[in-house]
């Protein structure tokens, strides 16, 4: 499989946050823009060759990353005016038919499991497959009983579920692209005829995930980020409370193995999922279990687990 991602948009709404940066340049910790967060992505999964379908300012993209970044070859499309994202994956299908592609907007940034998204894709019979996530409420919500106000809730997630821009699409689909359509965006032309013919299929995670297009999710992108380091199984961040006590805050993707390697033992409060902690005689830790842990630990994640290990020796 091939990696592609759709960098061309002109991010109108961004212009005057960053006025000569393309979007995917955008940083959202020290040293890492959106586009290094998705590259890092593609390399997780074995990607060995990326495709960067750019437009405004697409030289930027190129310069930065240049022919090669963390192992991949990088290769650059560029439009020289808006064509619409259709064009740009037709334009990719023209010089590259011979793999599966992994598509992505540009402008996402998020922990799904990237190596379980394209195991299951390729399990599945559909021919093109959507990662799809839990919309996010974009205002607060209130509860009520009668005519009581019972309680407000802060922009929860709710029960139905949007585009994530992530795709995994097959040899098999590539057709669905040189059909004739009126509109230029995929989402109005083939996506709605894949759908038709029952050919798209769906894959849905709980993670954290966020679609950048405006200032205030840029700076909603940089609290998630900030005191984050990546890793190819989940993140690690460090809090301290106090003077003395370290608090790191863990998320492992499921069926990864996170070596924590931390030279100091301590408690590990599990806050999401189930894991096994091995050297432990594989001990089961569920949601809530709280259990005592050596210098150099290491989780299993049955599921996606959010966890805080808290230093104590």
């Amino acid at each position: 499989m091939i990696g592609a991602i759709l960098a061309g948009g002109f991010g109108k709404r961004m212009r005057s946050f960053s006025p000569d940066t393309p979007k995917g340049l955008i940083q959202i910790s020290e040293g890492v823009t959106i586009l290094h967060r998705q590259l890092f992505d593609f390399s997780v999964m074995g990607i060995r060759d990326v495709y960067i379908l750019s437009g405004y300012r697409g030289e930027k993209i190129e310069e930065t990353f240049g022919d090669s970044y963390l192992g991949m070859n990088m290769h650059y499309l560029k439009e020289e005016k808006p064509m619409g994202t259709l064009f740009s994956l037709n334009n990719l299908l023209s010089v590259r038919m011979d793999e599966d592609i992994v598509l992505r907007n540009g402008d996402t940034v998020s922990d799904i499991n990237y190596r379980e998204f394209a195991r299951y894709s390729q399990r599945l019979q559909q021919k093109m497959i959507m990662c799809i996530v839990r919309m996010r409420s974009p205002y607060g919500i209130v509860e009520f009983s009668g005519n009581s106000i019972t309680s407000f809730v802060e922009k929860p997630l709710l029960s139905y579920y949007i585009n994530a821009g992530i795709y995994y699409i097959k040899q098999s689909a590539f057709e669905y692209f040189g059909q004739k359509y009126h509109n230029k965006d995929l989402e109005k032309s083939a996506f709605p005829e894949i759908v038709k013919r029952g050919e798209m299929g769906a894959y849905r995670e709980e993670s954290f995930w966020i679609g950048i297009d405006s200032e205030k999710e840029v700076e909603l992108a940089r609290e998630e980020y900030a005191g984050r380091k990546d890793h190819p199984w989940g993140f690690m961040k460090s809090h301290t409370e106090g003077k003395s006590v370290k608090v790191i805050e863990l998320y492992v993707k499921e069926r990864e193995i996170a070596n924590i390697g931390s030279k100091r033992k301590g408690i590990l409060k599990i806050d999401e999922g189930s894991c096994l902690i091995p050297g432990r005689d594989g001990t089961l830790c569920r949601q809530g279990s709280t259990v005592t842990v050596d210098a150099g630990f290491s989780i299993e994640a049955l599921e996606n687990v959010r966890a805080l290990f808290i230093e104590t020796g």
